[in-house]
């Protein structure tokens, strides 16, 4: 019950441990999905596809913002393979409506998911600037803010956490990506523009 009220929760307050697996890989993993990691198919990112994701590495970023931008494409580029390698419709932003359909995802999915392709982008070393980092967790209702998870990197020079946040957008866009106190600041897309 706390978990579920916790809702679209990590890393900062509330731990997602539960829902990772240990010992996976890029070629084998399950994709959480359909609501509070509920469902976990199994799903894996074959050579063809990891050699096209780690392409975008391939020229070391000059910044650490330039790597940042490369993370974005990655993750959306590696969503749009493990969805279709799940057999599962696009995953549609935000996920407010879609209880009823299992191919959807909350912020609890999105959160581990994500988690997980960073640290296997940073383990296969396409990284210079940064580190995976642990997922992170804001509001707890009683601070007047709806519960919200998000994956994340640490900047390794500067030791800033930057969230990768690819709850609010549809399945292959490219997640939000930005330091953790804007974040916490119960960001969302539409109060940046």
């Amino acid at each position: 019950m706390i978990l579920a009220l916790c809702g679209c929760a990590s890393g900062q307050g509330i731990s997602l441990l539960q829902y990772t697996d240990y010992g996976e890989t890029r070629e084998n993993f399950k994709l959480c999905h359909g609501f509070t990691c509920s469902l976990r198919t199994p799903v894996n990112l074959d050579d063809e596809m990891w050699n096209e994701i780690m392409a975008g590495f391939k020229e070391p970023a000059a910044s650490a913002e330039q790597e940042r931008e490369k993370i974005a494409e990655a993750i959306a580029l590696i969503e749009r393979y493990v969805t279709a390698k799940a057999g599962l419709r696009p995953d549609l932003g935000r996920a407010e409506t879609f209880e009823g359909d299992q191919s959807q995802m909350d912020c609890i999915d999105e959160a581990v998911n994500t988690s997980r392709y960073l640290r296997f982008l940073d383990e296969s070393g396409a990284f210079v600037w940064h580190k995976a980092a642990d997922p992170v967790h804001r509001g707890y209702f009683v601070d007047g803010i709806y519960p919200h998870n998000s994956g994340a990197v640490r900047e390794i020079k500067s030791g800033e956490v930057y969230v990768i946040d690819s709850y609010y957008y549809d399945n292959g866009e490219k997640p939000a990506v930005m330091k953790l106190d804007i974040w916490l600041d119960n960001w969302r897309p539409e109060a940046s523009r």
